[in-house]
């Protein structure tokens, strides 16, 4: 499965594979808005309430 996490601010959002690499780029996120799930045929669903225990907040589980 491939996700979608997108970024508050200029910045771009990053595309990865795979639940595993979806936690370890999360556990290094700051300033997430939404994570989304992409499907094949290109739609896309909210995840952000399963994965938001694995985002630092401000920093501080760095």
């Amino acid at each position: 499965m491939r996700y979608r996490i997108e970024y508050s601010g200029n910045r771009k959002s990053t595309l990865v594979d795979g639940r595993a690499a979806l936690i370890k780029q999360l556990k290094m996120a700051i300033g997430v808005i939404d994570i989304r799930k992409v499907y094949k045929n290109g739609v896309s669903d909210s995840v952000m309430e399963r994965y938001r225990d694995y985002i630092p907040r401000n920093g501080q589980d760095l």
